[in-house]
């Protein structure tokens, strides 16, 4: 009898899922890899074959992140494993809007 590790796949591919599948796991081991200081600040965006896109709220964040690609690549592919993450592409987060200027004069 099979395992489910074994079923599982193939029933994914099926059901077409195996790229939000891919896109879960690269989020979580991106997770693991950007660290409490950086997480609030970038988010995968998507997984778009082998490039990695991330929403990024300052570029200077993105510059960093893009310095130490290879590095977050390697990490990210040893733990997902599959389709291998060749380079990130960086979009801008929209982030929050300022807070509202009190009125001057009233």
């Amino acid at each position: 009898m099979e395992g489910i590790e074994a079923i599982l796949p193939r029933v994914l591919r099926r059901l077409g899922a195996t790229r939000q599948v891919r896109q879960v796991r690269v989020e979580a081991a991106f997770a693991k890899v950007c660290g409490e200081y950086i997480r609030p600040h970038v988010r995968v965006y998507a997984v778009e074959r082998s490039v990695l896109v991330l929403a990024c709220a300052h570029p200077a964040i993105a510059h960093q992140l893009q310095i130490e690609a290879a590095t977050i690549l390697d990490s990210i592919n040893a733990e997902v494993g599959g389709r291998v993450l060749t380079r990130l592409r960086f979009v801008p987060e929209a982030g929050t809007p300022p807070a509202p200027r009190p009125q001057q004069g009233s």
